[in-house]
């Protein structure tokens, strides 16, 4: 966001609440622009309202936007909502206030008089190629390098936009759209290749929703790193299904410097798999995994806990099936209505808690037919107790999951505190 606006002629400051919790001085801007997600939504309200005291124009884009828009309008702190995408729509909102008009920008919302104004649907940027590279000149990097890998500092890159699986449970297929975008493997390397000189890059983590989804590009993007010599460790997300069907191009890969693969296993049930939209089968978790490990990949397998059919067997099957599967590490979430999510809209009458800081996947927020609040969040420091304590190998593999990740610590914390409250 911050290249695109650069671009456009607009001077620009970044501020990352995550790692720069500082108190801002937001006097002496002309817009201030948020993201928010829903987990953090209440955060940046407080900060939308902070920056209408200041004086200025504000602008809130993100999921949680997108999908609660008149909560976000009703709260009178926020003078445009932005759908989607933001690089095309923020340049052109900026040209219309500088300009003193109300030009209609697809994809922008914004109250006025009482009433909503919009400018429909956004345009999905079609050549993502065509996007300037991340302003990082723009933030202090030596405030990222704590998230590390392989003893490396590990440094985000999204090559894509969009995902066509369309599980229940994401947001991804509403938010960017369920045609796939993707950068040219040539565009990547560019990108990975000014990391690796600018900033020693020496680990990357690919953060697009299934960077395997082309096997072909996936492919190009290993060949042109051996090309190039470079000393590189990275992680990405793959589907199971993928690994089975292309097992050369995830050879190459590791070759190439892979090391760590997201997976989604989700649950040891099929009707629950099919339940969430997965388009993938136990046994195929079951054959993936084991591969992956004799490719010389870490693999951390998902889990998610409570569809609305489960049952308590159904939970302890999964938690079974995660220590069979023996991934190296594991991720276990309570499943969680996201607004924007077809499972939200499935549950949106048997939501029981609306504090939106509690949508962080280990809290349950929703009425389950089969189990309670309070058994969902015991089943979750269950799952991460059976998984991690049932050998010497998966202690170690503890250590690294909350040492590498700071979720892992946090959730458990939250669990725990939570049921000491009940």
């Amino acid at each position: 966001m911050a290249a695109a606006l650069e671009r456009a002629g607009h001077e620009v400051r970044v501020v990352d609440r995550t790692v720069s919790p500082e108190p801002l001085d937001m006097a002496g801007f002309d817009v201030v622009g948020i993201h928010a997600d829903t987990t953090r939504f209440g955060r940046a309200l407080a900060l939308a309202r902070q920056a209408r005291a200041a004086g200025a124009t504000v602008v809130m884009g993100g999921p949680h936007p997108c999908y609660g828009l008149d909560e976000v309008l009703a709260s009178q702190a926020v003078d445009y909502v932005v759908k989607g995408e933001g690089e095309a729509a923020m340049p052109a909102l900026l040209d219309g206030l500088k300009d003193g008009g109300e030009r209609p920008v697809p994809g922008v919302t914004r109250l006025a008089d009482g009433a909503v104004h919009g400018g429909g649907e956004p345009d999905r940027i079609r050549d993502v190629d065509s996007l300037p590279l991340p302003a990082r000149h723009l933030l202090d990097m030596e405030r990222y390098r704590t998230a590390r890998m392989a003893d490396r500092c590990v440094w985000p890159v999204h090559t894509s936009r969009g995902c066509p699986a369309a599980c229940r449970f994401c947001s991804s297929t509403n938010f960017d759209g369920p045609r796939w975008r993707a950068r040219s493997a040539a565009s990547v390397l560019e990108e990975i290749q000014h990391l690796y000189d600018r900033y020693g890059a020496r680990a990357v983590a690919f953060m697009d929703d299934n960077f395997a989804l082309n096997p072909a590009r996936m492919g190009r993007i290993a060949e042109g790193i051996l090309a190039r010599g470079l000393d590189l460790t990275w992680w990405f997300f793959s589907r199971v299904d993928g690994v089975l069907r292309n097992p050369d191009v995830f050879r190459l890969a590791a070759r190439a410097g892979a090391r760590s693969v997201f997976v989604g296993v989700e649950s040891a049930r099929e009707r629950v798999l099919r339940s969430y939209g997965k388009g993938i089968s136990v046994d195929a978790a079951r054959e993936a995994v084991p591969r992956l490990q004799a490719m010389g990949y870490e693999v951390l397998a998902s889990y998610i806990l409570g569809a609305p059919e489960e049952t308590a067997s159904d939970l302890r099957a999964t938690i079974r099936h995660a220590a069979a599967l023996d991934s190296d590490t594991a991720q276990f979430t309570i499943l969680t209505p996201y607004p924007g999510t077809p499972l939200y809209d499935e549950l949106r009458d048997r939501i029981t808690d609306r504090d939106w800081s509690h949508y962080d996947s280990i809290h349950s927020v929703f009425r389950h037919d089969h189990l309670t609040r309070m058994e969902l969040q015991l089943f979750l420091v269950r799952a991460y107790m059976a998984f991690y304590a049932r050998s010497r190998k998966s202690v170690y593999g503890f250590y690294r999951f909350l040492a590498n990740r700071r979720f892992g610590l946090n959730a458990l914390a939250e669990v725990v505190k939570s049921r000491i409250k009940a």
